[in-house]
C-alpha cells in the first residue's frame, strides 16, 4: 500500500511527517517508527510517501481515525476551556478624516487626543495613505530629522525630484516647542529668502513644508504638505501612516496627483517599493535611502558629521525619553500641554529680502531664521484662524522692516 501524506484526509504535510518521528506501531511484538518504512524511491518533493505492507495498513488508518477523533476531543475541550478563562482587550478607537487611531496604554491614564491646527484647515483637503518598508522604525523617522538628504538624495545624487530650489544648501535652525521641535531651512532664492519649516514630536509625528513650493514671491504661513505618523510594526518593520495635504493654489506646475494617494502608493516620488530594481539603484528615493541600510542600521559603523546634526538630535533626545520611563517617569502627552488645536509650526515662509550690501547673507539668513521662528512662536497662545491671521500680519511687517 502507498500512504502519502496527502492520501490522509484533512492532514497536512507537516502533521503528517510530525506523527512519522513520534509515533511508533506495533506488528508480531516488534516496536518501530513508521519513520523507518520511508522508501527514497517513492519520495517526491511535494508530500513525503510511505509503502506499508498489507498487514500494517489496517493498523495505520486505525491510528489516523483515532488520532483525529481524539484530536477533535481534545480541541473542543481546549476550547471550552479558553472562552472561561481569555478575553480580547478592547481599546478606545478615533476615526477622523479616513484614519483610525488607538490608544492601548492603562486606562486610567488615557490622555486626550492629540488634536493639531493643521487637521483642520478650511480650504485643506486631506488624503490618507499608508506604506510598509522592511527596516527598523527609527531609520525612516530620521529621514524626517535630516533636511540635508533633500539638496544630495532628492536634486543632486541624479536628477531633480522636486525642484530645483533643492539644490540649495540650507541653513538649518532648531527650536524647541511646547510639543516638542521645529527647525528651518533657509535659502536664498533670488530676492527671495524661503524658509521651509518642519514639525517633529517624539516619538513618531512629524509634517513639513509643501512638497513642489515655487519659491518667487511672497508667501505667508503657508502650511505643511504632509501630516505623518512613523509606526513601528516590529523591529524590522515599519508602517508610514500619513495624511497629504491638498489645498487650492499650492500646485501652479500640476505636480501632485490626488488619484496616486492611498494604500501603499502617494504622489511625491520614492516613498515606497513600487519601482524596479533597476530604478532604485539608478534614481534612488526616500524608501531606498533608509531600506538599503539594512533591517536594522549599526550606528557603530557611522561616522556622523555636520550635515547629521538632526539625525544626533532625535537619536539622543530618544534616548533620554526611554530612559526617563525606564527611571518611572511618564511620556509626555501633546495636548497635556497646549490646548487644542495644538499650534503646529510647519510649511512654507517666503519673504521678499534682496541682498543686504555690506552684510553678509549668511548671517542675514540666520537672523531672519531665529525672528521669523519667534513670530510663530509668539502666536502660540493664539488658536486657529486668529493664530494664522496674526503670524501672518506680522510676517508682512517684517518683511517690510527690510525694505
Amino acid at each position: 500500500m502507498l500512504i502519502n501524506s496527502s492520501s490522509v484526509s484533512g492532514m497536512n504535510a507537516s502533521l503528517f511527517d510530525t506523527l512519522m518521528g513520534d509515533i511508533s506501531l506495533q506488528t508480531s511484538s516488534v516496536f518501530f517508527p513508521l519513520s523507518c518504512l520511508l522508501q527514497t524511491e517513492y519520495q517526491d518533493t511535494v508530500s513525503t510517501t510511505l509503502l506499508v505492507s498489507p498487514e500494517l495498513s489496517m493498523v495505520l488508518r486505525d491510528y489516523v481515525s483515532t488520532y483525529w477523533e481524539n484530536r477533535e476531543k481534545k480541541t473542543t475541550t481546549i476550547t471550552e476551556k479558553i472562552k472561561d478563562k481569555v478575553c480580547l482587550g478592547a481599546y478606545p478607537v478615533i476615526e477622523y478624516k479616513g484614519l483610525a487611531f488607538t490608544y492601548m496604554g492603562p486606562s486610567d491614564k488615557i490622555p486626550p487626543f492629540p488634536f493639531y491646527d493643521t487637521f483642520d484647515d478650511d480650504g485643506d483637503e486631506m488624503l490618507p495613505y499608508l506604506i510598509d518598508s522592511p527596516c527598523n522604525w527609527l531609520q525612516v523617522m530620521e529621514n524626517a530629522w535630516d533636511p540635508f538628504h533633500t539638496v544630495y538624495l532628492h536634486t543632486k545624487a541624479v536628477r531633480s525630484q522636486f525642484i530645483e530650489a533643492f539644490a540649495e544648501l540650507p541653513r538649518i535652525e532648531y527650536f524647541s516647542s511646547k510639543v516638542g521641535d521645529f527647525y528651518t531651512n533657509t535659502r536664498r532664492v533670488g530676492d527671495i529668502i524661503w524658509l521651509r519649516i518642519h514639525d517633529k514630536v517624539l516619538p513618531s509625528f512629524t509634517q513639513n513644508g509643501g512638497h513642489f513650493p515655487t519659491p518667487d514671491k511672497s508667501l505667508y504661513f503657508g502650511r505643511c504638505g504632509l501630516s505623518r505618523w512613523v509606526v513601528p510594526i516590529d523591529d524590522e518593520n515599519t508602517r508610514v501612516i500619513a495624511w497629504r495635504h491638498f489645498r487650492e493654489g499650492e500646485d501652479p506646475q500640476g505636480l501632485t496627483n490626488r488619484d496616486e494617494v492611498g494604500f501603499g502608493k502617494t504622489d511625491f516620488y520614492g516613498q515606497g517599493p513600487d519601482r524596479s530594481y533597476e530604478q532604485m539603484q539608478a534614481d534612488p528615493g526616500d524608501y531606498d535611502a533608509w531600506v538599503s541600510q539594512g533591517p536594522k542600521n549599526i550606528h557603530a559603523r557611522e561616522n556622523l558629521c555636520f550635515t547629521d546634526r538632526g539625525v544626533a538630535k532625535v537619536r539622543r533626545k530618544l534616548k533620554q525619553a526611554i530612559l526617563e520611563v525606564q527611571n518611572g517617569g511618564g511620556v509626555d502627552q501633546p495636548a497635556e500641554l497646549c490646548n487644542s488645536p495644538i499650534p503646529t509650526y510647519g510649511g512654507d515662509t517666503m519673504l521678499n529680502i534682496p541682498m543686504q550690501e555690506g552684510r553678509d547673507d549668511e548671517a542675514v539668513l540666520r537672523k531672519v531664521a531665529h525672528e521669523v521662528a519667534d513670530i510663530y512662536t509668539s502666536a502660540d497662545h493664539l488658536l486657529g484662524t486668529e493664530r494664522a491671521e496674526f503670524i501672518k500680519k506680522s510676517l508682512k511687517a517684517y518683511e517690510d522692516t527690510w525694505k
